[in-house]
């Protein structure tokens, strides 16, 4: 009977911590569902701690095996090729479109509206993976991408045109976050610069091929080709991604999801971007900058700004973009060298095409061949610093070589000019091409090697948030100093009326529709290239600022192995492996075995005082 007694005893008293225990850490320890399936995330149940209902997100590791990444890496590769495909191909489009719908002064927005969409949802989209799930995500976006590319190769107007593009934006930018966000999620810190390296190959190739499909389209049917070939490819991606990639499931109901979306940063997030890239898009075609437009838009987005910062700090319970992640080691300097990244890649990839097609007078086909010399060193390089990184477990070798290759080669292209020599012209690019083959990946690697894994896809999103920016505001600028030098170089020409003025300041492709003599168009062309190197010079300077950057980062051991921190979690094949690998999840969780420890005292002591 006592042996009973004291049986009893100690099972209530395990009873009732185990009461005490998942009410104080919530769902954080698994119940007897989750012990069944242990490859689900829920989110039914509502925290009172924030950052436990942020991890259960958050965390959505599932290592795969070899050949389950045989299925899953390719699939999410022919999302990526397509996305980029869609931005690039419509580069060299871009005069055909100008004249068949005459969008005039408005040509910018053709990019401008999918750049400032793109933008404005690459923050929300890392978080809302979090909480509808990765694969849901990708889907949504791989449809948004498809239907607006395919209404807008039915668009009879401008305003059309812009507004289907800006829904292909929201998708692209999308697709690209969110592919990204599952590679790292499918594989290892130590062998994620591998993979990451072979999608900036896949990245590389697409920019690539984009143009030349784009100027194929353009020159042996019509420009809405160039947006309907784009569904064409989105469809089959995504009956492959829908039947082929293994990701962890969600139980979590609906109702419960949309209860975790951070609305209020959401709406502050989308305001602030719109009213801050719309002004500075149309500034100086569209709008006048002095205008009280451009002014009050700039004011309102900038307080708007300040306000989404303070609200994610202070306020949101999930925010989608928290300010913890600039606290993490090296992180800071790794979200600036992005910013400074999308200023020199997105600048240089259109101003290129400026250069070769304005300047030097070369076919949309032409000019995309050109390109192919910056690509395949690209992909090369891309694949052998994600080699470098999974061997040898160092990231800051390839990052700072990179940057020092790459600001070498946007110097040497200060020195063009309508003479260059072709066989110059291919040195620089390959020049060029080695270096963003070992910077633009790797950085991500970097981010997500110093960051904890529920802060994965936020991580992702923001840098990939800060890039966008990044190119749209070296746009801009560009747009602006190629403006500003051609007004100051030729209003002061007697052939020079302020209609044609009006056309070359809007429109980069203008000069083929001013009807003007050789010599006439040798002046205008030395404004061109004027204002080209002027833009060089500001690229080379943002490579330049992300290699001395280099000094103020670290390296994080990507071989490192630490016990994971998170509730041990199956593969969907059912076998146990660690999947928090990232260094930064060391020795923050061991509840379990601290409580485990507890309920070991608690009835030693019941059954000594039963004794």
């Amino acid at each position: 009977m006592a042996l009973r007694d004291v049986d009893s005893i100690s099972q209530t008293a395990r009873d009732d911590e185990k009461v005490d225990l998942e009410k104080a850490i919530g769902d954080w320890i698994s119940d007897g569902e989750k012990e069944s399936n242990p490859a689900t995330v829920s989110i039914d149940a509502e925290s009172d701690d924030d950052a436990r209902s942020i991890h259960s997100i958050g965390n959505q590791t599932n290592v795969l095996s070899s050949k389950r990444l045989l299925v899953a890496f390719p699939t999410l590769s022919i999302a990526l090729f397509v996305s980029f495909i869609d931005q690039t191909s419509v580069s060299t489009s871009i005069p055909a479109i100008s004249a068949d719908l005459n969008t005039g002064t408005a040509t910018s927005w053709i990019g401008g509206s999918f750049l400032i969409s793109s933008t404005a949802f690459q923050l929300i989209n890392g978080r809302l993976s979090d909480i509808f799930g990765r694969k849901n995500c990708l889907l949504i976006c791989l449809a948004l991408l498809g239907i607006g590319d395919l209404l807008c190769g039915f668009a009879k107007s401008k305003e059309v045109l812009f507004a289907f593009r800006a829904i292909a934006g929201i998708g692209a930018g999308g697709v690209n976050s969110v592919a990204m966000i599952i590679v790292s999620d499918i594989t290892t810190l130590e062998n994620r610069g591998k993979f990451q390296g072979i999608l900036g190959a896949i990245i590389a190739l697409a920019n690539g091929t984009g143009p030349f499909i784009g100027g194929a389209l353009v020159e042996k049917t019509t420009w809405r080709w160039v947006f309907w070939i784009v569904p064409m490819l989105a469809i089959p991606a995504a009956l492959v991604i829908f039947f082929f990639l293994p990701l962890r499931h969600d139980s979590g109901h609906y109702a419960a999801k949309v209860k975790k979306i951070d609305f209020g940063g959401v709406v502050l997030n989308l305001a602030s971007v719109l009213l801050i890239l719309i002004p500075l898009s149309g500034a100086g075609a569209t709008y006048a900058w002095d205008s009280a437009f451009v002014i009050a838009m700039l004011t309102v987005g900038l307080c708007l700004a300040i306000g989404f910062v303070l609200y994610e700090w202070k306020i949101a319970p999930i925010p989608i973009m928290p300010v913890h992640l600039v606290r993490y080691p090296h992180c800071p300097m790794l979200y600036l060298q992005n910013f400074f990244t999308g200023i020199c890649f997105f600048g240089n990839f259109f101003y290129r095409s400026i250069y070769f097609q304005s300047v030097l007078a070369f076919s949309p086909l032409e000019s995309g061949a050109l390109m192919l010399p910056l690509i395949i060193l690209t992909s090369i390089t891309s694949i052998l610093s994600g080699q470098f990184m999974s061997r040898k477990g160092r990231y800051m070798p390839v990052v700072v070589i990179g940057f020092a290759i790459w600001t070498i080669g946007t110097g040497l292209k200060c020195a063009f000019s309508r003479s260059t020599k072709l066989w110059n012209i291919i040195i620089v690019l390959l020049i060029e091409g080695c270096g963003i083959g070992c910077t633009l990946q790797p950085t991500l690697v970097a981010i997500l090697a110093n960051s904890r894994a529920e802060d994965r896809a936020v991580s992702t999103g923001l840098r990939n948030f800060l890039r966008t920016v990044g190119g749209a505001f070296g746009l801009i600028v560009s747009g602006a100093i190629l403006s500003n030098t051609l007004r100051t170089r030729l209003s002061s020409l007697p052939f020079m009326s302020s209609r044609q003025l009006e056309s070359l300041t809007s429109s980069t492709y203008g000069l083929k529709e001013l009807n003007l003599t050789i010599e006439e168009t040798n002046l205008v062309l030395g404004a061109y290239m004027d204002g080209l190197k002027y833009i060089f010079i500001m690229y080379c300077a943002s490579a330049g600022a992300n290699f001395l950057m280099c000094a103020g980062i670290g390296n994080t051991d990507l071989k490192t192995k630490p016990k994971p921190v998170d509730t041990p979690t199956e593969h969907e094949s059912g076998n146990s492996e660690e999947l928090d690998d990232s260094p930064m999840n060391h020795g923050s969780a061991t509840v379990e075995k601290e409580t485990a420890q507890v309920n070991l005292n608690d009835e030693k002591s019941i059954k000594h005082e039963a004794t």
